[in-house]
């Protein structure tokens, strides 16, 4: 039987009514330490603990959290789906010092971030508002070895056609860590206007998360990771 623990939080202040955070993990310790870093009186609060896969399937379910955090190892390969029935907006937490193999399990994932275990409050909170805000996430500090297990699994691009100039100039953005909003500003163009480029990047490149359009500018020269 898979142990596993969740915390339910509920983001706090104004405007914020109704958006819940999920965190998933083997051990209630490691859920208590990282609700620890997100757990401050002006962002969230813990409204709701359960154990076993089943109470996590019916939390998951009754709260509807915006943005669900699940650490690799507890996976043990299987995908957010198969273990907990969760679609979008999955992050998952890599010990940097972890082997290939769970990194090529979570490239497999297809989760929209990636982030290092031993980040730091400030960058765990800036990953779950770049997933709240519609963007993926891949932690700096794990991009190297996440992105070599994408092209080890197979899990890369191949081209459909060519990019126009304002695409390629989005993609090296992308590679460079900007948000959808950075993205926008620096270009004077709405973050929608963004994310429908994205989608033609995407498109094109047959990517399916940022993480692969991420390893294509890396292999086309655009980046360095």
């Amino acid at each position: 039987m898979r142990r596993a623990s969740a915390a339910i939080l509920a983001a706090s202040g104004v405007g914020a009514a109704g958006h819940h955070l999920a965190i998933v993990a083997d051990r209630q310790l490691s859920v208590a330490a990282l609700a620890a870093l997100v757990v401050e009186p002006s962002r969230y609060h813990l409204v709701h603990q359960a154990r076993g896969v089943g109470a996590i399937r019916q939390a998951l379910s009754d709260f509807q959290p915006a943005v669900i955090i699940i650490e690799a190892a507890w996976l043990k390969g299987l995908s957010p789906v198969d273990a907990l029935g969760c679609k979008e907006n999955v992050l998952i937490l890599l010990d940097p010092e972890d082997n290939p193999g769970v990194f090529i399990q979570a490239a497999a994932a297809h989760a929209r971030g990636y982030l290092s275990r031993t980040a730091k409050r400030e960058a765990l909170h800036n990953a779950i508002e770049r997933l709240r805000s519609g963007d993926d996430y891949l932690d700096g500090a794990i991009a190297g070895r996440m992105l070599a297990a994408m092209s080890q699994s197979g899990n890369t691009v191949a081209p459909r056609a060519g990019l126009s100039e304002r695409e390629r100039g989005i993609l090296i953005r992308i590679a460079g860590g900007r948000s959808t909003k950075e993205i926008g500003r620096e270009y004077a163009i709405t973050p929608k206007t963004v994310a429908n480029h994205v989608n033609n990047l995407s498109h094109k490149l047959h990517a399916r998360n940022r993480g692969q359009l991420v390893l294509f500018a890396a292999e086309q020269g655009l980046a360095t990771i």
